[in-house]
């Protein structure tokens, strides 16, 4: 899967310039174009140079562990900070598909975790998962913890959980998964003490913000001030986005209505009855509870949800099982294939895809 996925890419990237008189487009220059965009040059510029102060401190948004092996890997990168990146980001998916293929056969069977790892990597947004972003990173480490907690695994899931912590802010919901399967499982409560693993991980955050910045809490304040998130209630982007799409077929309305439906769509299969759907519903709500500023000048308060929504990875899991119906699966694919071709050449060809 990881295969035809990667094969998949490399036809959207050439296909991209169908039509374009003359585009000139060498294989690096479109190979850099999914390093080189929107988010990423934040983690390669950290990469390169450390944590540096802006008005806003703008980069403690980013956590630090997908810079640090982009950092690491550089040198098999031809020396490349951006060939770097796209290195751990794909090594990263591959681990993402074979855990999440693991933890969905060990639940729902292996028919289901075919599919599963298949929708997850067709899903529209899904050409991120091998971009230059961190994505890929945080899904195989938050599979990997649950994986592990799931086969007694204590000490290895509390680090994966830590280093989850240490790629996106919302690994530290897998404080939640320990929890949830040591209760079910009901160990030694010396096992308990592995528990600290995964916060220690925001810890190693807060410390590279306190050095850098000043600031343990860097990160949040930077989001706040440079993007607009803030806490609000988890129905309060959804009901702004519905009630704000604007005309018909506009950027906005576009932007506003894949937003949407990706948390819509997510949080109906998150609903359904499955061991791993807390955590899906904790990791899409906390989603949508930091919206961005929501103004005549940024009228997305669902911003990047349709991206961030790759992260519920138990929706996948569950989308696997229903796919064992054919018109399911069809209907799916179809949508989830079609839609990512679009996005995918309009994100190469520099449009805004969140």
């Amino acid at each position: 899967m990881f295969a035809v996925s990667r094969a998949g890419v490399v036809a959207v990237s050439v296909f991209a310039w169908v039509g374009e008189p003359g585009p000139r487009k060498s294989p690096t220059h479109v190979a850099w174009l999914w390093a080189g965009q929107w988010d990423s040059p934040w983690f390669i510029a950290i990469a390169e140079h450390g944590y540096q102060r802006t008005p806003d401190n703008a980069p403690a948004a980013f956590f630090p562990l997908y810079p640090l092996l982009i950092r690491i890997m550089t040198p098999l990168g031809l020396g490349r900070s951006w060939v770097a990146a796209l290195l751990v980001a794909n090594l990263a998916l591959a681990a993402a598909l074979i855990l999440l293929y693991r933890l969905t056969e060990l639940e729902l069977g292996r028919e289901a975790a075919g599919r599963a790892v298949f929708y997850l990597v067709a899903f529209p947004t899904g050409f991120f998962l091998g971009a230059a972003y961190n994505e890929s990173l945080f899904i195989a480490l938050a599979v990997g913890t649950v994986y592990c907690l799931r086969r007694g695994l204590w000490w290895t899931g509390g680090l994966l959980g830590g280093l989850a912590v240490m790629t996106r802010s919302a690994g530290i919901l897998l404080v939640l998964a320990f929890v949830v399967e040591y209760t079910r499982q009901v160990v030694k409560l010396s096992k308990l003490s592995a528990l600290i693993g995964i916060p220690a991980g925001l810890g190693v955050v807060m410390l590279v913000d306190h050095i850098a910045y000043g600031d343990a809490l860097a990160f949040s304040h930077a989001q706040a001030r440079h993007w607009g998130r803030h806490l609000a209630w988890p129905w309060q982007a959804p009901l702004d986005a519905l009630t704000g799409t604007g005309a018909p077929f506009t950027e906005i309305w576009t932007h506003n209505v894949l937003e949407l439906g990706t948390v819509l769509g997510l949080g109906a299969l998150l609903v359904t009855r499955s061991r791993s759907n807390l955590l899906g519903l904790a990791l899409l709500t906390f989603a949508v509870s930091f919206p961005s500023r929501y103004t005549a000048d940024i009228p997305y308060p669902l911003y990047s949800a349709s991206r961030i929504g790759l992260e519920a990875f138990p929706a996948f899991m569950v989308l696997g099982a229903l796919g064992r119906r054919p018109w399911v699966d069809r209907a799916v694919v179809t949508v989830f294939v079609t839609t990512q071709g679009i996005l995918a050449a309009h994100f190469l060809r520099r449009g805004w895809v969140a």
